[in-house]
């Protein structure tokens, strides 16, 4: 069985745009892959790749808060 490839030329600026209308669950695969491309030379402690997979499994958890919700939690205590 022959294997067929294309080949497709895509703007940067089109590919955002197209990474923006993803769902999030979409976007955290493209995230994990990118940084499978981006660091697959480098060797993370058997700590640091625990550490990874924690934070992982909270985000997919829900177990998480956005920068916008802590500055207001900080706000709040401030004031």
């Amino acid at each position: 069985m022959t294997e067929n490839t294309v080949k497709v030329e895509i703007s940067f600026q089109s590919l955002l745009e197209a990474i923006s209308s993803l769902e999030i669950a979409e976007r955290y695969k493209i995230g994990e892959f990118l940084e499978a491309e981006l660091f697959a030379n480098e060797e993370d402690s058997s700590e640091d790749i625990a550490a990874i997979e924690a934070a992982r499994d909270d985000y997919k958890a829900g177990d998480y808060t956005t920068f916008d919700r802590y500055m207001a939690r900080r706000a709040n205590k401030s004031a």
